[in-house]
């Protein structure tokens, strides 16, 4: 109960009157606030559940869960850091590299990135076992070909988070690959 008091004051401080009109007035940009998700990172509720190594707070998910209540509750223009927060960082701890970790963990942490999710294609939608975009290795990098569709915040993130086909010679279901594109 007292860290539902601490985050409902910092959110009756920080989600203004002003803040909602400018979510309501433009709804998809609105929500994406890097001003109120360093806010929220200087707070330490960023990645709150993560482990201390990568720039969470250590905290469990009865905390984790009180704080979505209060940020739903209050509206609050989390966009911004959300995805990286629950899909991208998660996914970077378990599988990226050492040097990916260190890349990208803490400046998610901090509210510094944002990620949208390249996964749908026309005529592919969300299936996944789908994907027409092929991306080849060429030295140290990738030539990314195919089209995305639905990729939401494309326009306000840093990076995309792309599903694309690396194997061409293995059931459909396998061989794809995320990257994460610039």
């Amino acid at each position: 109960e007292q860290f539902r008091h601490e985050v409902r004051d910092f959110l009756e401080q920080e989600v203004t009157d002003k803040m909602r009109e400018a979510v309501e007035a433009r709804p998809e940009e609105g929500r994406y606030s890097q001003e109120f998700s360093r806010k929220v990172a200087r707070k330490g509720w960023i990645g709150l559940a993560w482990p201390r190594e990568y720039g969470g707070k250590g905290l469990g998910h009865i905390e984790r869960l009180i704080y979505n209540e209060e940020m739903t509750y209050y509206q609050a223009p989390v966009a911004f850091h959300h995805a990286a927060e629950r899909q991208m960082g998660p996914s970077i701890m378990l599988y990226g590299t050492d040097e990916l970790k260190k890349e990208f963990l803490r400046r998610i942490a901090a509210g510094e990135i944002c990620f949208a999710i390249g996964y749908s294609e026309p005529g592919a939608g969300s299936d996944l076992a789908s994907l027409q975009t092929r991306a080849v290795e060429d030295g140290d990098d990738f030539v990314v070909n195919g089209q995305k569709t639905y990729t939401s915040g494309a326009h306000l993130a840093q990076y995309v988070w792309l599903a694309c086909r690396t194997d061409l010679n293995v059931p459909k279901h396998k061989g794809i690959s995320v990257l994460i594109v610039d």
